[in-house]
Parts: C-alpha cells; sequence; structure tokens
C-alpha cells in the first residue's frame, strides 16, 4: 500500500492541499467534475492525516472550503443561466420532466435538499445548479452548502482517518 501511496506521501502538504481543494471544489463547480473522484481524494486526505502527512484540522478546513466554493459557483451558475441550463447536453440526458421534478424538490424541502444532494456522489453536481435555477433564495442555498460540506467532510475524513489506523 505505501508503494502507491508513495508520490503523495513524499509530496509537500501543501501540493497535496491544493490538489485536492482544487479537485473538490472542480467536481461542483464544472459540469463535466461529476466524474473526478473526491470521494476517494477526501477519504485520502483522512488516510493521509492519520499517517502523519496532512493535519487533519487543515484538511478538514480544504475540504469544507473547496466543497462551498465549488457549490457557490455552480449556484451562481444556475441562477444565472436558469432555464438554459436545461439545454444543456447533461441535462437533455437528465431530461427535463426530472430536471422540473428536482427543482421542484429543491424548492419545497430546501436546505434539507441541498444537504442531502452533498452526500449523494453524481447529484452533489446538480443540486446547487438546480438550486440557483429554481431561485432558491442565496442565503438558504448557502446555508444548506456549509452545513453539507461539514458533514461530508467530517463523515468520509473520519472513515479515510479510521481506515488508516486498520491498514
Amino acid at each position: 500500500m505505501d508503494s502507491l501511496l508513495r508520490p503523495l506521501l513524499d509530496a509537500p502538504p501543501s501540493v497535496v492541499y491544493l490538489v485536492c481543494g482544487l479537485l473538490i471544489a472542480a467536481e461542483t463547480a464544472l459540469l463535466p467534475g461529476i466524474v473526478l473522484p473526491t470521494l476517494s481524494t477526501v477519504l485520502l486526505m483522512g488516510f493521509l492525516a492519520e499517517r502523519g502527512t496532512l493535519h487533519l484540522g487543515l484538511a478538514f478546513a480544504v475540504v469544507v472550503s473547496a466543497a462551498v466554493l465549488g457549490d457557490q459557483l455552480a449556484y451562481l451558475e444556475g441562477r444565472h443561466w436558469g432555464p438554459r441550463l436545461k439545454r444543456t447536453r447533461m441535462a437533455r440526458r437528465i431530461g427535463e420532466h426530472r430536471w422540473d421534478r428536482a427543482e421542484a424538490t429543491v424548492a419545497r424541502y430546501g436546505v434539507p435538499a441541498v444537504i442531502a444532494g452533498r452526500c449523494l456522489a453524481g447529484v452533489r453536481t446538480l443540486v446547487p445548479r438546480v438550486a440557483g435555477s429554481a431561485a432558491m433564495p442565496y442565503r438558504r442555498f448557502a446555508a444548506g452548502s456549509v452545513c453539507a460540506a461539514v458533514l461530508w467532510a467530517s463523515a468520509e475524513l473520519l472513515v479515510g482517518h479510521l481506515t488508516a489506523l486498520v491498514a
């Protein structure tokens, strides 16, 4: 296992934080980011924190900040482009009916929908755009985004941290 992680173990921590933060932010900030391995990235950060390569508190701050940043950019895209997003190739794959249903769900459930969306791979890339498109009030969205990022980062970093203990 150590041979696979050697490049990361030998990299300066600042590089690891930067690369991981960019990956996490890009997942939601960029629509094609849906394919980025963010869950693995956060688990790895927890693992590296247990191994002493990263500091757990700083890893937590990076994950939360990057997740919130990506969410905010995606929300602004949804708010700005709104209905035009439904005509993108990705939205056509989802289907207009499903997109409308997602907007209705976000409008109905608000912050809990944003929090739940953060926990589901693939969905976490779309929920901020849907929230923006559905004109969810920014303060409510931002509050949900921060809560979701804190919960998500805590859970995934802890799992990665615990994995290192048994590895």
